[in-house]
């Protein structure tokens, strides 16, 4: 059994996930977890590619499936709200996060491809990677002001391609940036450590290690978090990522056991 017994970072095919709701819930519950978040993308009229398709159904399915394994599992209904989505008007709990860049009235995505990412730096930024970062970061500032999610996803998704070598974390500018972002969230702030990356072996967690010791000094609770678009990802890794985020001096977490947020001691 899993030491986190939860995910509420969970997509399925109402938007761009691989797997049913259903499919999700019964991989939850093969998983041992006691609780399920199933949270869409947002709608975004500037781009309807990957988020939620049709809102009726998938709460028709929802409340069908909650009630079907009502015994087994708690579901929750959440959403990942970009920060330039339309934030529905019923939902258990808000993932608050940055996916595009706006520049002069139009939405740039982050996180589509290491070429399209190139493309955007180069376009729009002059090839400054670093004046890509700042502007990422002041998004996600944008976020915790206007926005005030229950849990910031993928905190430093800005890092997405950075296997190809895009920029430094080590650069100081990078790092004010960060750090800007990082002292806006008030203490007590749910971060998410994010291993959608590390399940598709494209690179580590978010937040970077050295994000997280940040947060941690400055109050910040920390949520372990699937970001699952197909069954097999769910929980994975999580109890080798506890022992990594213990040795960063995290010493709990939190998550949500039914619809109350608890405290997990590592």
């Amino acid at each position: 059994m899993p030491l986190i017994k939860s995910n509420v970072h969970t997509h399925t095919t109402f938007c761009d996930g691989k797997n049913t709701m259903e499919e999700m819930v019964q991989a939850a519950i093969a998983a041992g977890f006691d609780t399920l978040g199933l949270s869409f993308h947002s709608y975004t009229a500037f781009d309807p590619s990957y988020c939620i398709r049709d809102y009726l159904a998938y709460m028709k399915e929802f409340e069908r499936l909650k009630a079907k394994y009502a015994d087994k599992i708690y579901l929750l209904n959440g959403v990942e709200l970009d920060l330039y989505g339309e934030r529905p008007s019923v939902c258990d709990y808000v993932i608050g996060s940055v996916h595009y860049l706006k520049e002069d009235g139009r939405y740039y995505p982050v996180d589509h491809s290491a070429r399209g990412f190139k493309m955007l730096v180069d376009r729009v930024y002059a090839g400054d990677c670093y004046a890509a970062a700042e502007r990422f970061f002041a998004e996600v500032k944008e976020l915790a002001q206007n926005v005030r999610p229950d849990v910031f996803g993928h905190f430093d998704l800005i890092t997405c391609f950075n296997s190809e070598g895009f920029f430094s974390e080590e650069d100081a500018r990078y790092k004010r940036a960060a750090l800007s972002a990082a002292e806006n969230l008030s203490p007590g702030s749910v971060v998410e450590i994010n291993l959608g990356r590390v399940f598709r072996g494209t690179g580590g967690m978010y937040p970077s290690p050295w994000l997280v010791r940040e947060l941690n000094a400055r109050g910040c609770r920390f949520m372990l978090s699937s970001d699952a678009h197909k069954c097999e990802a769910l929980g994975y890794m999580f109890d080798e990522t506890c022992r990594q985020l213990k040795s960063l001096g995290v010493r709990s977490l939190v998550r949500y056991k039914g619809k109350e947020l608890v405290d997990i001691e590592l």
